[in-house]
């Protein structure tokens, strides 16, 4: 049987080929390497939960196939495919949200102290980057993009630290492109920081929600009927 470690093995295989084609701008490397990511990363999510005694949560998969079609879609290149793959992402990334709402993580006070600080780190970068952006033609939605990326990344926090660091990194990663994309620093090594950052943070959540599957309490058996004799 396929185990969990050998997709993890694959995907950290492939992602660090990845990364050291980005950091040397090989497009070869690139075009055949991240298409493979996110499958390698749902097949190691079927695998955990498969070993955890449970089934992978349909809404996990989905996450990662619309984040798979933003990663194909921006490797199209222009405006056009930018705004897609950014939509693709949104959708993404917006599964993640609503499942750490739908699981309370508004329900302690300090997560809404997460929510105004990565809501005023969001709002501050954006203002600094606004008139690369608008140049661009991606200001506004790039803006409610940032909103959503502070609403997941807040809430992460509440599935524990693994996981609030994956959306925390993940959060960093489309800061970095939209650095590039604003054109507002040179910062070395930039492409190949957005795919490290963008990686790892998948991968921490992903972990994060098999470990949680695993610690939730099995519903309880059913019991034969007993027949009492009249």
């Amino acid at each position: 049987m396929f185990r969990s470690r050998h997709a993890a093995v694959l995907y950290a295989a492939a992602g660090a080929v990845h990364v050291a084609g980005a950091a040397v701008h090989n497009d070869l490397v690139d075009d055949l390497t991240k298409p493979l990511l996110m499958p390698l990363l749902a097949l190691y999510a079927v695998a955990a939960h498969r070993e955890r005694g449970a089934r992978v949560d349909r809404r996990l998969l989905l996450s990662l196939a619309f984040a798979w079609a933003g990663d194909v879609t921006l490797e199209l290149g222009g405006t056009v495919a930018l705004i897609v793959g950014m939509l693709f992402f949104a959708v993404a990334y917006g599964i993640y949200a609503a499942e750490f709402i739908r699981t309370g993580a508004f329900r302690r006070r300090r997560r809404w102290l997460y929510l105004a600080g990565y809501g005023a780190a969001a709002t501050g970068a954006l203002a600094w980057l606004w008139p690369g952006l608008h140049a661009q033609g991606v200001a506004w939605p790039m803006a409610g993009y940032a909103a959503l990326m502070a609403l997941m990344a807040a809430t992460s926090t509440a599935w524990g630290r693994r996981v609030g660091v994956g959306g925390g990194l993940l959060l960093v990663s489309d800061t970095l492109i939209g650095v590039g994309l604003a054109g507002a620093a040179g910062v070395p090594g930039r492409a190949a920081l957005v795919m490290a950052t963008y990686l790892l943070g998948q991968a921490m959540i992903v972990a994060g929600w098999a470990a949680r599957t695993a610690r939730q309490p099995a519903p309880p058996a059913s019991r034969p009927a007993v027949l009492v004799a009249a």
